[in-house]
């Protein structure tokens, strides 16, 4: 995957981020695809930070997040802000067993239902991550390898009626770092 460096996330090519996953921090994302564009950009974005707070909040940490969607295209009005939380599997647990509020904002990110729940312009997913050391999967981690290589592939695809094309990567994807893997 293509990875940015220090000077922040690529311009947008024919109307997209180019494929490829491009790293970058919160200030990197906002002062390239959000200030001073078109649309409700802002206020959206103020929604996507309003809503990593309160997760941030109540699972200790976010490692970091995988954006995409309208938000980060030409897009004159932009629909929403598609975004994958990156959270370590033992805090997303600790999370889900305690206060049943917490669960519920939890689970809501976890399953797209932010938007029908909150009233947020924002499709969000959670993505359990299961630090371990060494380039082999282990038997725990083979599932997450596997929800993660689906999250990248998707969020490479443009849709198309052409099935062909429509499998072939043609664009790209943030990867803002928040707090950071640990």
């Amino acid at each position: 995957m293509t990875r940015s460096s220090a000077a922040g996330p690529p311009d947008l090519v024919n109307g997209q981020i180019p494929p490829g996953r491009w790293v970058c921090s919160v200030e990197q994302a906002e002062t390239a695809y959000i200030k001073g564009q078109s649309g409700d950009r802002e206020e959206i974005w103020g929604q996507w930070l309003r809503l990593t707070a309160a997760l941030q909040k109540v699972l200790g940490e976010i490692p970091a997040c995988w954006l995409s969607g309208s938000l980060f295209t030409d897009k004159a009005d932009p629909n929403d802000i598609d975004c994958l939380y990156i959270v370590d599997t033992a805090k997303y647990n600790e999370a889900l067993g305690g206060d049943p509020k917490v669960a519920q904002l939890v689970n809501a990110a976890t399953e797209g239902r932010v938007k029908d729940l909150y009233g947020l312009r924002i499709d969000s997913y959670i993505l359990e991550w299961m630090p371990t050391p060494g380039p082999v999967p282990t038997a725990e981690t083979r599932q997450y390898l596997w929800k993660r290589g689906y999250w990248d592939d998707l969020w490479s695809r443009i849709r198309s009626d052409d099935p062909r094309l429509d499998s072939i990567p043609r664009r790209g994807y943030l990867e803002v770092i928040i707090d950071g893997y640990r």
